[in-house]
């Protein structure tokens, strides 16, 4: 099964999008770290820091979804992020009090690697309500890790569905698993599919010149190199996380 679209131009907004998610994970990791490591009192898993580190992510996998649509091969994007996600769970795996199993990376490279399978949805549904329901179902599923399903209320899942390593990847975890970063397939792959009907959208307005524009330069070149920055901005943190340890 084959994608239909074809690459366009670039669009300078989603790589500076891209850019101020990478600004705002660098700020959040830097944070972590000093609660952590450096033994900073904050309140790291506040509910207002927990909804902040939820959005970055969502940020991410949204706009992966969105640039997918364009891109000339998901599979090589999808490979390459399963790469750097097994070697960010090898540096975490001895750094950090859990390892990052199935983090961002890793659903990242599986949601670019399956999403072939969905491009006929996204060629068939009208894109507004494509997103609609996509952005829909990952609120039903969000809960689905703490056993739970909204649908106009909570409903209890079962407890066989908790069960091994696969449902966790899912989006089941089993009993007593941990993670420093955990992005399963449900409920971020509707995050996904929504980002890529959002892409729908932009191809249907791609003749609007404001789409061209250029406004943060700066976060554009982030954007454009999120993945090495990802894999190089923690050992700097951890660096400079030490050296404040040692003048506190």
């Amino acid at each position: 099964m084959t994608q239909t679209a074809v690459r366009p131009r670039r669009y300078p907004f989603l790589d500076e999008l891209r850019g101020a998610a990478i600004v705002m994970m660098v700020l959040y990791h830097f944070l972590y770290d000093l609660v952590v490591f450096a033994g900073i009192s904050f309140p790291l898993y506040s509910r207002p820091v927990v909804i902040w580190q939820n959005s970055i992510g969502a940020l991410f996998i949204t706009l992966s979804g969105c640039v997918s649509l364009f891109s000339r091969s998901n599979f090589r994007r999808g490979i390459k992020c399963l790469l750097a996600a097994t070697a960010v769970f090898l540096v975490t795996a001895f750094t950090a009090p859990a390892p990052a199993w199935f983090g961002v990376l890793h659903f990242l490279g599986c949601a670019m690697l399956l999403f072939p399978l969905f491009c006929p949805l996204t060629d068939r549904i009208p894109p507004v309500w494509g997103a609609l329901g996509c952005l829909f179902l990952f609120v039903c599923f969000f809960p689905v890790s703490s056993g739970t399903v909204w649908f106009f209320g909570q409903h209890p899942l079962p407890r066989f569905l908790y069960s091994g390593w696969l449902s966790t990847i899912l989006g089941f975890p089993f009993p007593g698993f941990t993670s420093s970063d955990y992005y399963p397939i449900l409920p971020w792959l509707m995050l996904f599919l929504c980002g890529a009907f959002l892409g729908k959208l932009l191809q249907s307005a791609k003749e609007n010149p404001a789409l061209s524009r250029s406004r943060l330069p700066a976060l554009g070149f982030l954007g454009r190199h999120s993945l090495l920055i990802y894999l190089v901005h923690q050992p700097v943190l951890y660096g400079l996380t030490w050296l404040l340890a040692k003048l506190i």
